[in-house]
């Protein structure tokens, strides 16, 4: 499933601009479809996974 900037920020309880930071920096990859960009929910899943970290 596809979602939109907002739905992202959302997701990842950051601003629809830090999505666009993400993605400039190559850290959350996109699709774009006509004018617009949208994000893989599985992306968003591993761009979190990726962050998990483990208390010691």
């Amino acid at each position: 499933m596809l979602v939109d900037r907002r739905e992202a920020g959302r997701l990842l309880g950051v601003s629809p601009g830090t999505i666009d930071n993400l993605r400039i920096r190559g850290e959350l990859p996109s699709v774009k479809i006509g004018a617009r960009r949208l994000y893989d929910l599985g992306d968003i899943r591993r761009y979190c996974d990726a962050r998990k970290v483990v208390a010691e």
